[in-house]
């Protein structure tokens, strides 16, 4: 007693098919299914870095509003010469402190423009460079025996004369920024 299993071609393919498609239509439906779940996952997740990192955040960025806010109240005219003016210092030693001492309370704060947008950080740069050129100006026209008085007033005078609130502007829109912070 012999058994033959004679299979034509076209049998054996239908019957390989009739294993091969299941199980590929099993396989994409899986990896689908896998696919989309992880993808949501991988959003929830991303979701939750945010969040904690604005958590984290939120506090750095107050502070560096705060210091930003400190430092232009301090780059006022009449709150740096109270500040730095010296009895007996001549108009010469003077301008060099101020430049020194604006230039400082600037780079004191530098690292805080990271936190800041680039237009709230050119706008407390162009405060810095604006006092740095007012203080030069009204230096150029000091006698040699002028006092730091004399170019204290004269610097005050500049600054009201040119209607100049350059600083006050700076505050108000590192004001309006942090509402959008917050």
């Amino acid at each position: 007693m012999s058994i033959s299993f004679e299979i034509s071609t076209t049998e054996f393919f239908l019957d390989l098919l009739r294993y091969i498609v299941p199980s590929v239509i099993v396989f994409l439906v899986t990896y689908l299914t896998l696919r989309k779940f992880l993808e949501e996952d991988y959003k929830s997740k991303l979701l939750d870095i945010k969040k904690n990192t604005n958590k984290e955040l939120v506090p750095i960025k107050l502070q560096a509003y705060e210091r930003l806010t400190l430092l232009l109240e301090r780059l006022k005219p009449d709150n740096l010469i109270m500040r730095t003016n010296q009895t007996g210092m001549s108009a010469t030693q003077f301008k060099a402190l101020l430049e020194k001492s604006i230039k400082d309370e600037f780079l004191h704060n530098v690292t805080q423009q990271i936190y800041v947008s680039n237009q709230a950080w050119k706008l407390i740069g162009a405060v810095k460079e604006n006092l740095l050129r007012t203080v030069s100006n009204c230096y150029k026209d000091m006698k040699e025996s002028s006092t730091s008085v004399d170019l204290g007033k004269a610097i005050l005078q500049q600054m009201m004369s040119k209607d100049d609130h350059l600083n006050e502007h700076a505050i108000d829109f590192l004001k309006k920024e942090i509402e959008l912070v917050l």
